[in-house]
């Protein structure tokens, strides 16, 4: 968002220069701070509106390979990470998405993830994936017209949730997904989700849980609401906050249908 120049792509590929990849950078930005490529494997597309799942959309729409990692600006690749995708996209040839680890600083995983290869059938497991861990099979997505649902994600009316109703979109056509144990990328900066305060967060998750399981929302939301005031990321006091903001991302939500 807002870059001036193609030269954020050199961290991102310490083990050669970005030229030799086949990228396809979404940069949203305004008329008069356009950016643009002389390489022949870098595109750039300049957008005026904001959306991550705009871009993403946009940038699935646009792309040219059979495979496309999504990744954002600030993530830096590991120098095998083409050959863990190939090799796991050749043992499950039928995927239409395969999502890897990332680390953190020090060789330390982002999260906690399952121990080995498993395909991501439980809703757990579909919820928990980020898109800097995703590969997708473009032909299959295409083919079944899965997009990124561009009322959820940042710089839409519900910020966060895109990952979750893209990937469930992929699980109810009843293509194949797959959670692969092997590391592509780091990624260093705080998530942004975790730095949400309460209403805002339950805002969202009361919209994402109305569009995931209709009428059944509200049990997923005292789910989470269980397990953040265990893990203690809410307080006791928040919890009246947190339902009264679902109710109203329930609302808003259904407004948008």
């Amino acid at each position: 968002m807002n870059r001036q120049s193609l030269d954020f792509l050199v961290p991102m590929f310490p083990m050669q220069h970005f030229s030799e990849f086949n990228i396809l950078v979404v940069n949203q930005t305004t008329q008069d701070a356009m950016i643009t490529s002389h390489y022949p494997r870098v595109r750039v597309i300049n957008v005026f509106e904001k959306g991550l799942s705009k871009s993403r959309n946009l940038a699935l729409t646009n792309a040219t390979g059979k495979l496309c990692v999504i990744t954002d600006d600030d993530v830096v690749f590991k120098d095998d990470f083409c050959n863990h995708i190939i090799n796991a996209f050749n043992e499950n040839t039928t995927a239409a998405l395969i999502s890897f680890r990332v680390e953190k600083a020090l060789g330390m995983l982002y999260k906690k993830y399952p121990e080995g290869r498993l395909t991501a059938t439980k809703m757990g497991n579909r919820l928990n994936i980020m898109s800097i861990e995703m590969v997708v099979n473009r032909d299959l997505v295409q083919q079944h017209k899965i997009q990124f649902n561009e009322n959820f994600g940042l710089g839409a009316q519900f910020c966060m949730g895109e990952e979750a109703l893209f990937i469930n979109r992929i699980y109810e056509t009843g293509l194949q997904i797959i959670v692969e144990p092997r590391v592509i990328a780091m990624h260093l900066v705080q998530d942004t989700h975790a730095r949400i305060v309460v209403w805002d967060k339950y805002y969202v998750q009361g919209a994402l849980f109305t569009a995931l399981f209709k009428k059944d929302y509200y049990k997923w939301v005292l789910f989470k609401i269980a397990y953040e005031l265990k893990s203690k990321k809410i307080k006791l006091k928040d919890v009246v906050a947190a339902i009264k903001a679902a109710i109203a991302g329930r609302s808003a939500y259904n407004k948008l249908l």
